[in-house]
């Protein structure tokens, strides 16, 4: 998956967050900016992704700045995909591009937006 060609669905069941100007699409929500260094925030987010039940790390690294997370769904097992990408920032701050959506359905109920926003008060 690659930002800079991000296109969104027209189903709610995704959420896009990024840093102002980022990317190809519209983000719902704008990233805040971490006063943490690229590498270490990448690897606070997949610490705080892989603390959650049914959540693997599917490709990438905390090294590479990229990274793809699957969380399953607890009934049901419907897999959710989440692309991640560090965006250094002015000085060692880094911002975060994330993308949660569905593979299959049409609405989600909010849970793409709420995990996103539920690791972003982890990262806090």
């Amino acid at each position: 998956m690659d930002f800079a060609t991000l296109k969104l669905k027209p189903s709610p069941n995704q959420f896009l967050l990024c840093p102002d100007g980022f990317g190809n699409a519209k983000p719902h929500a704008a990233s805040p900016v971490f006063d943490a260094p690229p590498s270490e925030l990448a690897q606070k987010v997949i610490d705080v992704a892989l603390a959650e039940p049914r959540t693997e790390l599917a490709e990438g690294s905390a090294a590479e700045l990229r990274f793809r997370l699957v969380q399953k769904s607890a009934l049901f097992r419907f897999a959710d995909d989440i692309d991640v990408q560090v965006v250094p920032q002015d000085g060692s701050k880094s911002a975060l591009a994330v993308y949660s959506r569905s593979r299959v359905g049409y609405s989600d109920l909010g849970v793409n937006r709420k995990r996103v926003e539920r690791w972003l008060g982890k990262l806090t």
